[in-house]
């Protein structure tokens, strides 16, 4: 495997405070439901809820759309959340935004299942790569089309260990 250093953990941890900063402002008066995208965006979403300084509940939804590294072009729900976010603010936390295939539709799915707004907290945005038109409400870093691991993301369920965030170049 090749690689290469983009974001060490202390860029990364300094990002996360300002993202929870930002997120504590505008959502802070909500009954705000916090949803984690599994397995990429755990680590992302641990440091970013112990940031953050107002009350609310969160869950997780699991979605596949990639093998190795490349997307499928389909999005199968794995896991949904348990709790009902009727009515609720959602704030769906993301590793990464690429094509925004999955996250329009998860999206989709929270507005369909009565949410009353929802946003998009993304750590990482690859503009570049984007197939359907979405924007992150909430960003730590822009980056290039290039394929990451580290800090949650993974290649084949590998590397997500690492606390850097590394360009790979060969999986």
């Amino acid at each position: 495997m090749k690689f290469e250093l983009l974001l060490s953990e202390k860029e990364i941890s300094e990002k996360v405070k300002e993202i929870a900063e930002e997120v504590t402002r505008s959502l802070r008066h909500e009954k705000v439901v916090i949803v984690g995208v599994l397995k990429g965006a755990l680590f992302f979403m641990a440091d970013l809820l112990r940031e953050l300084k107002f009350s609310f509940v969160y869950d997780f939804i699991q979605v596949k759309s990639y093998e190795g590294m490349q997307t499928t072009g389909s999005i199968k729900v794995l896991k949904e959340p348990n709790c009902d976010i009727s009515g609720k603010t959602v704030l769906i936390v993301e590793d990464i935004l690429d094509t925004g295939l999955t996250l329009s539709f998860i999206r989709d799915y929270f507005i369909e299942k009565g949410a009353k707004k929802v946003y998009v907290c993304a750590l990482l945005d690859k503009k570049k790569k984007r197939l359907k038109e979405i924007k992150a409400d909430f960003v730590g870093f822009e980056i290039d089309d290039q394929f990451v691991v580290g800090y949650g993301l993974d290649c084949d369920e590998k590397m997500r260990e690492l606390k850097d965030i590394f360009i790979l170049k060969q999986c």
